[in-house]
C-alpha cells in the first residue's frame, strides 16, 4: 500500500464537524465518492468516513482533482519512494514533523517556525548531528523548541534516548524511533501540558497493561483524550503499548496526520477549493462581460471569416493537387508501359537462365558419373601400384641377394686363383727337386 494512502485513511473526523453543504468521502477501500449533502450521506451511507467539507457555493470536485490535492499535500511532507511497512528512523520522523507543523499549523501557540527557532543558534543540540547533516535543520529546530531533550534543554537531569552525559548527548538519527518517542514528540505539539497528569492516569484509565513503563508526560496527556487520542489512532485498541518497540512509517504518518492536523489539512483543502471557486467566479464574470460587449461574437465572426478564407485556399490547393495527380497518372501510365516491356525482357532472360541451368545440371550429372568412374579407376590404379611396389621390393631383395652371392663368388675365385698359383709354385719346386734327384742319381 502506498504511504500516502495510509495518510489519507488517517484523516477521519465526524460529519458534525463539517460545514453545511457538500462533503467529500472515502469508503472502506479508500475509494473517493461524489459530493453529497451531509444529512443524505448520514442516513443512506452511514458506514462511510467523511474527510473534507465543502461549501454549497464551491464547484463539484472530481475524484481525480481531490486525489491530486491530497497527494500534493502529503508529498509536501513525505517522500514518494517510502514504503508503509518499513520502520521509521528518528531523523525521518523529525524531518516530517517539522515540515508538517511549519506548513499546515496556523495556531502560533502550537507552531514551530524554523527561521525563528534557528536564529541566534550558536551551539549544536547533539554531538552526533553536525551542521553538514542533511536533517540538521529539522533536528536542531525540535531541540530549540524543547520538543526533544538536548544540550540546549533547561532540564538535563533525566536520561533520554541513550544520552550518556551532559557533555556527550547524541540523537542517534539512524535508529528506529520507538512508539513512546513517536507519540511524545507529536503530543508536545498537540496539547497544552499541565502538572499532575501522571497522577490522573491509572492502568484501568489508560487501557494499557504496561503503562508503568511509560516515562513521557506527553504520552499520558494524549491518553486523557481516550479514543480520540493520537495513540489510539495509531495503534488501535491494543492492551500493550510496548513503548520501546520500533514504529513503522505508516504509523508515523497516521501520528502526523492525527489530532489538530486533520483540521489543518481540511482547512487547507477548503482554502484551495475556495481559491478555485474564486477563479471560476472571476472567469464567469469575465465571460459575462465579454458577452455583454459583443467581443465574443466579433471574435467568432473573425474566426469564421478566417475559416472561409482558409476554405477558399484549401479548395484552390485541392484543384491544383487534382491537376498534379492527373499529370502524375499519365506519367505513371508511361512508367507502367515501360515496366511491362522490361518485365517481358526479364521473362525472356529468365527462360534463358532456366535453360542454361538445365544444361548445367545435365553437365553436372555427367561430371558426377565421370567422377565416380574416375574414383573407381583410381582405386584400381592404386591397388596395381601397391602390387608393383611389392614386386619391386621383392626384386630389390633378390638383387641384393645376387650381389652378395656374386661378391662371394668373386672372393672364392680369387682364393682359388691364389691356391692355383701356390700349387703351380709347389709343382715347379717339386719338379725342380725331382730333376735334381735324377741328376744326383745319374752322377
Amino acid at each position: 500500500m502506498p504511504l500516502w494512502d495510509s495518510a489519507l485513511r488517517s484523516l477521519l473526523f465526524s460529519p458534525s464537524l463539517l460545514p453545511q453543504g457538500k462533503v467529500l468521502f472515502f469508503d472502506s477501500r479508500g475509494r473517493c465518492g461524489a459530493l453529497w449533502r451531509p444529512d443524505t450521506i448520514k442516513t443512506t451511507l452511514g458506514s462511510l468516513t467523511f474527510l473534507v467539507g465543502a461549501s454549497q457555493r464551491c464547484p463539484r470536485l472530481t475524484r481525480r482533482t481531490t486525489t491530486l490535492l491530497l497527494r500534493k499535500l502529503i508529498n509536501l511532507i513525505i517522500e514518494d519512494d517510502v514504503e508503509a511497512n518499513e520502520l521509521c528512523t528518528r531523523r525521518e520522523f523529525a524531518r516530517w514533523l517539522v515540515k508538517l507543523n511549519s506548513s499546515l499549523e496556523r495556531n502560533p501557540k502550537h507552531r514551530i517556525a524554523p527561521i525563528v527557532s534557528l536564529s541566534g543558534s550558536v551551539f549544536t543540540a547533539f554531538d552526533d548531528i553536525s551542521i553538514d547533516d542533511p536533517d540538521f535543520r529539522s533536528i536542531q529546530v525540535l531541540a530549540e523548541a524543547g520538543v526533544i531533550p538536548s544540550k540546549l534543554s533547561w532540564n538535563n537531569s533525566f536520561d533520554y534516548g541513550g544520552f550518556d552525559t551532559q557533555q556527550n548527548i547524541n540523537f542517534f538519527p539512524d535508529r528506529f524511533i520507538s512508539r513512546q518517542d513517536l507519540i511524545d514528540w507529536r503530543a508536545q505539539l498537540e496539547y497544552d501540558f499541565f502538572s499532575g497528569v501522571v497522577d490522573q492516569i491509572s492502568i484501568k484509565k489508560a487501557g494499557y497493561m504496561d503503562v508503568k513503563e511509560i516515562i513521557s508526560s506527553a504520552v499520558y496527556v494524549d491518553m486523557l483524550a481516550g479514543d480520540k487520542s493520537i495513540l489510539r489512532k495509531v495503534f488501535g485498541q491494543s492492551k500493550r503499548f510496548q513503548p520501546n518497540k520500533p514504529s513503522t512509517k505508516a504509523q508515523a504518518v497516521v501520528a502526523l496526520t492525527g489530532g489538530r492536523m486533520k483540521e489543518a489539512i481540511s482547512a487547507e483543502l477548503l482554502r484551495i477549493e475556495a481559491e478555485n471557486s474564486a477563479r471560476l467566479a472571476e472567469a464567469e464574470e469575465i465571460r459575462s462581460e465579454l458577452l455583454s460587449r459583443g467581443d465574443i461574437q466579433r471574435f467568432w465572426d473573425e474566426k469564421l471569416n478566417e475559416e472561409k478564407n482558409r476554405g477558399f485556399d484549401v479548395e484552390r490547393l485541392y484543384h491544383m493537387e487534382v491537376k498534379n495527380l492527373e499529370e502524375e497518372e499519365i506519367n505513371q501510365d508511361k512508367i507502367s508501359a515501360e515496366y511491362l516491356k522490361e518485365k517481358a525482357a526479364m521473362d525472356c532472360q529468365k527462360q534463358l537462365l532456366l535453360n542454361l541451368k538445365k544444361e548445367v545440371d545435365e553437365i553436372s550429372e555427367k561430371v558426377a558419373l565421370e567422377r565416380v568412374t574416375y574414383v573407381d579407376e583410381r582405386h584400381v590404379v592404386q591397388k596395381l601400384l601397391g602390387d608393383l611396389e611389392l614386386k619391386h621390393e621383392e626384386l630389390l631383395n633378390t638383387k641384393s641377394t645376387l650381389e652378395a652371392e656374386k661378391e662371394a663368388l668373386q672372393i672364392l675365385r680369387s682364393w682359388v686363383e691364389d691356391e692355383a698359383r701356390r700349387s703351380q709354385a709347389r709343382a715347379a719346386v717339386l719338379e725342380e727337386v725331382g730333376r735334381r734327384w735324377k741328376w744326383d742319381d745319374q752322377a
